[in-house]
């Protein structure tokens, strides 16, 4: 897969993660956790890894435990490790395997619409389901605030259903600026909150009472998928000038990345991994934490508050539910290294320099430098691979 094609969809799949992690002035937003996810995270309340307080993650930086060639420092020998396949060299793929379905190519092309979409101001009405409210909030249980429930300047598309039963109900109807009462029920099931000094405010079942001010309300406009929309946003760029182009470049885009997936996997089910380095999942751990931390920080939060937003009932079991994606992310790093070091694939200069341009400001320049080898261990693979 060329350069440009990797960064295109690394930015699309970059928005969904986000789109997965945001919060929504978290506790209203927040799903019912179903018994057997509560189960499930009482089952596993610390990770096999280790638990939060084990990992210096409020330091974590990303070229940690990364030499200036890209390479894991600690690891010296990834056949201790790692043995590759005997065919890692001439991996056999299914052309049927790498064939994008229109549906796909369809979501990518509407992801990146959406990614132009703007907002009109509405005025003159009342608030109606499809606008977007702009919205300050404050909510009580038996007139305790509780952390999570009170926000300002928040757009709140009403209908979407993202904050819980009757919520966006009782927006519609009213004129920007009204401020007014929103009387919900907290389903069953709900997490734990905490007031201002950190006592337990249990919302299972509970009937809250928000007082709403509206602020201002717009709708979203998401731009047609035409040839002079295309031309105008991409003709100079990238060269696209019509959607016959663009459904093309995703086409050919998904048929790569599907390519490379198909590689990476194939190696992920016939290496055998003997052991992993702790210096690769505490790597990935800390990192998700720090992600995690920052995050929980702008809105006021340590981690554990945070994980029980996401269903949890603390950090410890946050982690724990991650254990099979760092254990992922581990084995997949070894692969990379273990076909480096044994073809002896280093990255040109010139790659280094991209990756540098591209990485190094936000990531570190060795983080920069391991993306740039693992480009390189990829296109590698692929160029040895056969598609029947």
């Amino acid at each position: 897969m060329n350069s440009t094609t990797r960064k295109i969809l690394c930015i699309l799949c970059a928005i969904a993660a986000a789109a997965c992690v945001i919060l929504a002035c978290f506790t209203l937003s927040k799903k019912k956790q179903t018994t057997e996810e509560a189960a499930s995270s009482a089952a596993a309340a610390v990770s096999r890894f280790g638990s939060v307080a084990d990992f210096d993650y409020e330091n974590f930086n990303y070229s940690d435990d990364l030499d200036e060639n890209g390479r894991w420092t600690a690891i010296q020998n990834t056949a201790d490790y790692i043995t590759l396949p005997a065919d890692y060299n001439a991996i056999s793929i299914s052309e049927a395997d790498l064939t994008p379905a229109e549906d796909d190519i369809q979501f990518q092309i509407s992801t990146l619409l959406n990614r132009y979409t703007t907002t009109l101001e509405v005025t003159g009405r009342a608030a109606q389901s499809g606008d977007i409210a702009n919205i300050d909030y404050s909510g009580t249980v038996d007139g305790v605030a509780f952390t999570g429930g009170t926000a300002e300047g928040y757009d709140l598309t009403l209908g979407s259903g993202s904050f819980i039963d009757g919520f966006e109900d009782q927006i519609i109807g009213h004129n920007v600026g009204d401020t007014f009462d929103v009387t919900v029920t907290f389903p069953d099931g709900y997490g734990d909150s905490t007031d201002a000094e950190g006592n337990t405010i249990t919302l299972s079942g509970k009937e809250a009472v928000f007082s709403v001010t509206l602020n201002a309300l717009s709708v979203s406009v998401t731009p047609e998928l035409t040839d002079e929309w295309v031309d105008s946003n991409f003709g100079t760029t990238d060269g696209l000038h019509t959607a016959d182009d663009l459904h093309s470049y995703f086409s050919s885009a998904l048929y790569a990345d599907n390519y490379e997936n198909a590689i990476v996997d194939y190696l992920m089910e016939n290496s055998e991994f003997k052991a992993l380095p702790s210096v690769l999942t505490s790597y990935y751990i800390r990192m998700f934490l720090s992600y995690y931390n920052q995050y929980a920080s702008r809105y006021g939060m340590d981690l554990d508050a945070f994980a029980q937003t996401q269903g949890y009932t603390d950090a410890d079991a946050m982690l724990a539910a991650s254990d099979s994606y760092f254990e992922h992310l581990a084995k997949q790093d070894l692969i990379f290294q273990a076909v480096a070091d044994a073809e002896n694939i280093t990255p040109t200069q010139e790659q280094i320099d991209a990756a540098d341009a591209e990485y190094a400001d936000t990531y570190g320049q060795n983080r920069a430098c391991l993306n740039a080898l693992q480009s390189c261990v990829l296109d590698w693979l692929e160029d040895h691979a056969t598609v029947s």
